[in-house]
């Protein structure tokens, strides 16, 4: 699970600029005058799509480790580096393709991301049906899915502003993410379920279908026009824009550096944590699918606790208490063992889940009336960068690490830092404020 951190003062808001977007007939606009998100034509798509497409993602989660380990026979450095390649594209393509995604329709561009990773999803069956299927092939397939999501992400959050009106945008994102998790919850048991009857491979169209019935749901929206700018901002001149609203600002810098650490941490566990379920606690497909399941089931909790968390503490203080939550949670995964224990830890990293996700919703819809919309997807694509940019060496790290000293003491470790990181915010200055600094735009 991602630790987005981003935090900003007032007074070194970007200045607004007028957006590269104009606004569409029936979309933020017209929502405000015909009953608000529930009747918002274009938000109840992406919801639906999104739902679909989380699913099938969720499927996967469980499915594609299992393959490689079941089918492959893949070793824990394989593990490794499979859930390496994920993320090695943020740092190599991260900061040009969010420049990119800054100057073009939102749309077009998930569009056009969901295709390309259908297609990769949809090579694993194929291969494997050609017997030509590889531990190789799994890594490639997870660069371009890597990738593809890059572009996804980050016009989802122009998208979600284009979209819905701010006064909205608390109530969106709860439901947004709520929805993420409940599809988790599902995802990961019918994963299970599914590959236990059928075998991995076939259940990975699982994660196409989402994909297409995504695709089709953007591609019913209304569309965007795209207004031509007086002057295209050169790329690397874009980018430096970006890097410069995520590090014009101490505290800004901070929450970005806090997170990589946070990140780290989360993904050395989940990097080997299919592996010790199968292999060292004899786990079936379905059983894990179950655990993923139950640990989902503390995302939708969060997300829709969120705003109420926001409203009574202050979104400064509710993110902070909520990432010690998970903080704390994390390293007793560990600790896991067949039988009553197991679902003990289960229900602890359930809390943990609920904690990252309700500080997600409060920092998205923060971010997302803070930074100008034509800076969005470079804001994003910048502190990501910054966020995920040891998560291919905590996947291999986990990995080679597990190979001398077994799974359960490097999910450990791993809990540890990411327990460090987030209990490092309350030495912060931002928390002698209730809420986080708005714009004064």
């Amino acid at each position: 699970m991602s630790v987005e951190q981003a935090a900003a003062a007032a007074e070194t808001a970007p200045a607004k600029a007028a957006p590269v977007e104009t606004a569409p007939a029936g979309s933020a606009g017209q929502a405000k005058r015909t009953g608000g998100l529930w009747r918002n034509r274009d938000f109840l798509l992406l919801w639906a799509g999104e739902a679909a497409s989380v699913t099938g993602a969720g499927m996967t989660s469980v499915l594609l480790p299992l393959l490689a380990v079941q089918l492959l026979d893949a070793s824990p450095t394989w593990m490794g580096v499979i859930a390496a390649a994920t993320w090695l594209p943020w740092l190599v393509v991260g900061l040009p393709i969010g420049a990119w995604v800054d100057g073009r329709s939102p749309r077009a561009v998930m569009i056009g991301a969901n295709a390309v990773s259908m297609l990769a999803y949809v090579s694993v069956p194929v291969a494997a049906a050609l017997g030509m299927l590889q531990l190789m092939q799994l890594v490639i397939v997870a660069l371009v899915v890597g990738t593809a999501t890059i572009a996804f992400r980050a016009a989802y959050a122009k998208l979600v502003v284009r979209i819905v009106p701010e006064r909205d945008r608390g109530l969106a994102n709860s439901v947004l993410f709520g929805t993420e998790n409940a599809a988790n919850t599902v995802g990961p048991g019918l994963g299970g379920l599914i590959g236990q009857l059928v075998g991995p491979v076939r259940a990975m169209l699982g994660e196409a279908i989402g994909l297409a019935i995504s695709l089709v749901c953007l591609v019913v929206m209304r569309p965007h026009p795209v207004a031509a700018p007086a002057r295209r901002e050169p790329l690397w001149a874009a980018v430096r824009t970006g890097l410069g609203v995520v590090f014009g600002d101490r505290m800004v810098r901070f929450f970005v550096l806090q997170g990589a650490v946070a990140n780290f941490g989360l993904i050395g566990q989940q990097a080997i944590l299919v592996l010790w379920l199968s292999r060292d606690l004899g786990l079936d497909a379905a059983t894990i699918g179950a655990v993923f399941a139950v640990t989902s089931v503390g995302g939708i909790v969060g997300a829709l606790a969120a705003p109420w968390l926001g409203r009574a503490l202050g979104d400064a203080r509710a993110i902070t208490i909520m990432l010690t939550i998970a903080g704390l949670m994390l390293p007793l995964l560990a600790f896991a063992a067949p039988g009553p224990i197991l679902w003990a830890v289960v229900v602890a990293d359930a809390l943990a889940v609920a904690g990252i996700v309700a500080a997600n919703v409060l920092r998205r819809t923060w971010i997302q009336s803070y930074v100008p919309e034509h800076l969005l997807a470079r804001q994003s694509t910048s502190a990501q960068l910054v966020n995920f940019a040891g998560m291919p060496v905590a996947g291999v790290l986990a990995g080679l690490l597990a190979e001398s000293w077994g799974p359960a003491p490097v999910i450990f470790a791993m809990g540890l830092v990411a327990l460090a990181a987030n209990a490092v915010s309350w030495c912060q200055p931002w928390l002698r404020r209730r809420d986080l600094p708005r714009s004064n735009a």
